[in-house]
């Protein structure tokens, strides 16, 4: 996980308490103080924090670099359902959780099935061995 702080567009100075924040399983999400503001999934899917997507002055100026767009553009989108609401504070953790799952399930259950075949592979060849069978 990395996150960056955010610039002021108009000067470029480095901002205190907003950050653009990377995972490492491609998801980017926008926080302003310690609060989680907006996130990008991997597949380019935007989640808005339902209770403080636009909760200050400050938040909406730097939620709006993050996104790209200003309020109006926003709320059409959230209108339309392109942008979904939820709770990005409470339910991080929960979120999180299931895309790890959906990311890494098949992965881990393919390393399992693995390992599992070569503890069978290697209790077929010491019986073959203790009974006398060679190969």
């Amino acid at each position: 996980m990395k996150s960056y702080q955010m610039t002021n567009p108009s000067s470029g100075n480095v901002v205190n308490n907003q950050y653009t924040i990377f995972d490492g399983l491609g998801n980017t999400f926008f926080q302003s103080y310690h609060t989680m503001i907006a996130k990008i999934n991997d597949y380019g899917k935007v989640f808005l924090d339902t209770n403080y997507w636009n909760y200050s002055r400050t938040t909406g100026k730097y939620r709006n670099e993050f996104l790209g767009e200003r309020i109006a553009e926003t709320r059409k989108k959230i209108d339309n359902g392109e942008y979904k609401l939820v709770d990005l504070n409470e339910e991080y953790a929960k979120h999180q959780e299931e895309e790890l799952k959906n990311k890494y399930f098949t992965k881990w259950k393919s390393e399992e099935e693995e390992k599992a075949q070569a503890f069978r592979n290697e209790r077929v060849a010491l019986r073959r061995e203790l009974n006398g069978f060679r190969d």
